[in-house]
């Protein structure tokens, strides 16, 4: 996994997701395989994009590092929780992915963890939605 920079964009949220590997190029693929099956979900379109990394002598282009997802609204989040953890369900070998939000804060989707889909999903979907960015209301009285 790479660390790299995630904005908060006024109203939208990009977050970054990683797929932590100790094998780059399995990682990639990997990348690569969740941005196809996000690319059939109608309300993410236009929202993912795969950031690359630098190219090395020999590559015709970089692998790809993170899917970076830029969110306005809690339905697409909720889309997007759903469609994350139901790819991470139908792997065969064991993946984790990991959310970053803009302020660091990070959230892991285990393959060994994927135990209540529903739950998994709300979880994720709370971390993802814009409208959980920022201070908590009730902190700050």
């Amino acid at each position: 996994m790479t660390a790299s920079t995630v904005v908060d964009q006024g109203a939208a949220l990009e977050s970054k997701f990683f797929i932590e590997d100790a094998d780059a190029e399995r990682a990639s693929t990997y990348l690569r395989s969740l941005a196809d099956w996000l690319r059939y979900e109608e309300d993410l379109r236009g929202k993912t994009q795969l950031e690359h990394g630098e190219i090395t002598p020999g590559q015709m282009g970089g692998l790809p590092e993170a899917l970076v997802a830029t969110l306005s609204t809690g339905g697409a989040a909720t889309v997007l929780a759903r469609a994350v953890v139901e790819w991470v369900r139908q792997r065969k070998s064991d993946v984790t992915v990991k959310a970053v939000k803009p302020d660091g804060e990070t959230f892991e989707i285990d393959l060994r963890r994927v135990t209540a889909p529903e739950a998994l999903v709300a979880e994720l979907c709370k971390f993802l939605s814009p409208e959980q960015s920022g201070p908590d209301p009730d902190e700050t009285a």
